[in-house]
């Protein structure tokens, strides 16, 4: 993952590099989450559609997940939107 001027750069499964700009950064339940919106367009989201992502540590570094249970994207959609 490499971050710059509020782009996050990530990996693909198939090695190919995915921008996101950052809409922000917050902890739920023990873990980190960041809250991203795809740069390009990607075929299967809406063109303002944010993904969830469960940021874990490694030993080589971060590791980001999307996040895939419906109740915690709830929560920290309900955080996002009080903050």
């Amino acid at each position: 993952m490499k971050k710059e001027n509020n782009i996050v750069t990530l990996n693909g499964e198939n090695g190919k590099n995915m921008n996101f700009y950052l809409d922000c950064e917050l902890e739920y339940d023990g873990y980190r989450y960041q809250i991203l919106r795809p740069v390009d367009k990607f075929e299967d989201l809406e063109p303002d559609q944010a993904i969830v992502f469960r940021i874990e540590e490694t030993t080589d570094g971060n590791q980001y997940f999307i996040e895939e249970n419906d109740d915690i994207i709830s929560e920290i959609e309900e955080i996002y939107n009080n903050m």
